[in-house]
């Protein structure tokens, strides 16, 4: 780090990964004395070159299969010391960087993923919603050290040099702060207790952020996304802001947000404007809204009477969880949620009240799954809603009367249930890369052997060398549409224009040329001063 950026006015800016794909951003923000990290995702693209459901990073060896092959970023003093292997590979050792805090725009993974393996004092900062999310996902999830994304179990070498976990020494929780609000009292005690483990945990209580760090001020503006509490950060420093957007939209339920984020920045002097672009360079660009969604869906469920219906989605949508629920209530039926959606909606309940009418909702019901053992944080929820819960045999026994919401790892359970003649609606996100179309084959199978009606989706080709072809406006994209994108960024007009989140940084410079918005097009381990 040059020694003139600590006491200056130069904004530096690094891509530490994320440049040119769509997730694994990973964005290093420095202005004066003050070092941030702009979300710490989990690269699919590159996870999946090496990496599978069943091949995965070697917990006894902790960051050395990560760092070996490229998946955290070779910078000095970012991480955890307990995941640093004897004799191995030492990323302390690689050049560093001044950093104070970490900031999370939304709980996806490809935004937050990594978070676990970076040093337990590092303080995080996010909006309510995103953490009461980011505890569900760790609180439910697998144990996996690089997904402990909020309390972190120590972890030490033992005689053979293999990390394992210190039965003796209490866990720790991360530093952690609220933007945009201050914490909830119910999100308070949410973050106070453990329920997977009988290990104590330390660290301090949950805390409003303090409005500047080290001379410069962060704030948080909600935008409109695919998951609740999703923001824009923006950073004020003396040479003016810097705005990173996370993931937007402007065609959901609250995409006014991001119209009134513009509308703001208007007011001030934006320097540089860090934005995504996912949707840029494809040849579909669908305005379809979660409206068009619920009408299509609702006319499907409406024309399958006595059937089951199957309703594929993504984890963590809550907002088309909403829309399945809509459609059950209108239809007369019920909506089975797996335990994680109910456990998901319980946090996210501690940090925005309104969603408790969707947890208490009696049109949802949970899907009590056959288990020998289950996780702590599974038999409280199943305590708590005993009076909730169905299985395999009520479901078999009155298809019509429910709509099974599920996606493909959970197809399992259709054996039990037993679908023959049902109605599938493939309501997610569209395929991307090898390892996806595979999936895609797999689930096709699963669906023909059931002789499910499909919607959504349908395979063209006779055997896995097809390709999935998707149908029927059943999807709404959790990114803007190129053309609100550009009119977005000419509404902020910052001076500097940063693409992330974006295989196609080019469409930038080509769409925004003769505007006064200098375009850089940075690739991973590039910075920009200013």
């Amino acid at each position: 780090m040059a020694i003139a950026n600590l006491f200056s006015g130069t904004v530096r800016l690094k891509v530490l990964d994320g440049a040119r794909t769509i997730g694994g951003t990973k964005l290093y923000l420095q202005e004066g004395r003050a070092g941030f990290l702009v979300d710490f995702g989990l690269n699919y693209g590159r996870w999946g070159r090496y990496f599978e459901e069943y091949l995965k990073p070697r917990t006894a060896r902790g960051l050395h299969d990560l760092w070996k092959l490229g998946l955290v970023p070779p910078v000095g003093g970012l991480y955890r010391e307990d995941l640093r292997p004897p004799e191995s590979c030492d990323p302390q050792e690689a050049p560093p960087l001044e950093v104070h805090a970490v900031l999370a725009s939304h709980a996806h993974m490809d935004h937050c993923g990594l978070l676990g393996v970076l040093r337990t004092d590092l303080p995080l900062y996010a909006s309510p919603p995103t953490l009461a999310l980011l505890r569900a996902l760790q609180d439910t999830g697998k144990a996996e050290f690089y997904s402990e994304l909020c309390y972190c179990t120590p972890r030490a070498p033992n005689e053979e040099g293999q990390l394992e976990s210190c039965r003796d020494a209490p866990g720790r929780v991360r530093p952690t702060f609220t933007l945009g609000a201050d914490p909830p009292e119910e999100l308070c005690a949410l973050w106070s207790r453990v329920p997977r483990s009988k290990r104590k945990y330390t660290g301090p209580p949950l805390r409003p952020a303090p409005p500047k760090v080290e001379g410069v001020g962060i704030r948080a503006h909600p935008v409109d996304h695919s998951v609740p509490g999703s923001v824009a950060l923006i950073f004020e420093g003396k040479e003016g802001l810097v705005v990173y957007t996370g993931d937007f939209r402007t065609h959901g339920k609250t995409g006014h947000r991001v119209w009134e984020l513009g509308a703001a920045l208007q007011r001030e002097r934006v320097l540089v404007l860090v934005v995504e672009g996912t949707r840029v360079g494809r040849e579909r660009h669908e305005r379809i809204t979660e409206q068009d969604v619920l009408e299509r869906a609702l006319k499907i469920v409406n024309g399958s009477r006595g059937r089951l219906v199957v309703a594929d989605f993504g984890p963590r949508h809550v907002e088309r969880l909403e829309t399945f629920l809509q459609v059950a209530r209108a239809c007369g039926r019920r909506l089975v949620a797996l335990p994680k959606d109910g456990y998901l909606l319980e946090a996210l309940s501690t940090a925005d009240p309104t969603y408790r009418s969707l947890l208490s909702d009696p049109h949802l019901v949970f899907l009590n799954r056959p288990r020998l053992q289950a996780d702590r944080w599974l038999e409280e929820f199943l305590d708590r809603h005993r009076s909730r819960l169905v299985d395999a045999r009520i479901v078999r026994a009155s298809p019509g009367e429910h709509v099974l919401a599920m996606s493909f790892y959970d197809l399992v359970d259709l054996l039990d249930i037993e679908p023959e003649g049902g109605v599938y609606v493939y309501s997610s996100s569209e395929a991307y890369g090898e390892d996806s179309r595979v999936d895609m084959w797999r689930l096709w199978n699963w669906l023909q052997y059931f002789g499910m009606e499909v919607h959504g989706v349908r395979w063209v080709g006779e055997d896995e060398r097809g390709r999935p072809e998707f149908t029927g406006g059943l999807h709404a994209s959790g990114h803007a549409h190129p053309e609100d994108l550009l009119e977005f960024i000419r509404a902020v007009r910052p001076a500097h224009l940063i693409p992330l989140h974006t295989e196609h940084p080019e469409w930038f410079a080509e769409h925004l040329r003769g505007e006064p918005i200098k375009v850089h097009i940075l690739e991973n381990e590039e910075e920009l001063e200013l």
